[in-house]
């Protein structure tokens, strides 16, 4: 987002559904081992040359925290939370995370 390549919403849904979801599944450790540590180690030892090593709050952040957009708290952050939709957002969160954790308990039995 600092550089400007791609927006919030963008950079939520190419996670959700690439590392959100396997992560979701065993972990990121467990994810790694399933797909070869000797795959992660080539492509890390170029695509993280390319990520942010910063050792700084990022400045959008910074910037949304100075003009008070502290996320769902106040309403607004990097997306709008006010009306339906945002409600409808955290009301759907809220449903998967409770019937994945049923799973996890049932799993579990």
């Amino acid at each position: 987002m600092n550089e400007g390549i791609a927006d919030a919403e963008t950079i939520d849904t190419v996670v959700k559904y690439s590392l959100g979801r396997r992560w979701n599944l065993v972990g990121p450790v467990a994810s790694a081992d399933l797909g070869g540590l000797d795959t992660f180690y080539n492509v890390s030892t170029y695509l993280l040359k390319d990520m942010d090593n910063g050792t700084e709050p990022s400045p959008l952040l910074e910037a949304k925290v100075q003009a008070g957009d502290l996320g769902a708290k106040t309403g607004r952050g990097f997306y709008e939370w006010t009306g339906e939709t945002g409600q409808a957002v955290i009301r759907q969160r809220d449903e998967n995370l409770i019937r994945q954790l049923v799973e996890d308990a049932r799993e579990e039995a």
